[in-house]
């Protein structure tokens, strides 16, 4: 089944902002593995727009009946305000950078991934210890903060990077 792309118009059908061969492009442009068969391909990148879905971007939504989170109006980038039909390339970058992690975290044996930092301790050289992920969990845990998707979708983030919150 073919992807309904996302061209600026808002598509109350869409399913992407990117096609399958243009996630087959992102692949060998950065070295990322990603399925060979198209429908896999394709099945990532519907994965990781609905993740984007969940997201919570600057601006509102150009038409309340467009399936995906852009375009958007109302988005303050860069001193200017940008054009309601505006569809930002980082935005496809991010979501195929996105699919790439879903897939990468599908790929991977729950032994092999580390959870959060449990100690830091500098004595000479530095010694880290990771959290345990057990391996009957079933989720997955979310991409982390430095991975290339969250880089491409920084600028259009309500909140970018870390914020304090006051009690």
């Amino acid at each position: 089944m073919t992807l309904i792309i996302e061209d600026g118009t808002g598509k109350p059908d869409a399913e992407s902002y990117a096609s399958a061969e243009d996630l087959a492009m992102y692949a060998v442009k950065f070295g990322v593995v990603i399925p060979v068969d198209v429908v896999a391909q394709e099945a990532l990148l519907r994965r990781a727009a609905l993740a984007m879905d969940g997201m919570t971007w600057k601006g509102r939504k150009t038409d309340s009946d467009q399936a995906l989170a852009w375009p958007r109006r109302g988005v303050h980038l860069d001193q200017q305000i940008k054009p309601d039909n505006y569809l930002p390339a980082r935005i496809q970058y991010g979501q195929m950078a996105l699919a790439a992690e879903i897939h990468q975290d599908d790929i991977d044996p729950v032994e092999k991934r580390k959870g959060a930092v449990l100690l830091d301790r500098v004595e000479g050289a530095v010694t880290r210890q990771y959290a345990a992920i057990p391996n009957t969990s079933n989720r997955l845990l979310p991409a982390a903060p430095d991975r290339p998707s969250a880089t491409q979708f920084a600028d259009y983030l309500q909140k970018r990077g870390l914020f304090a919150v006051r009690a």
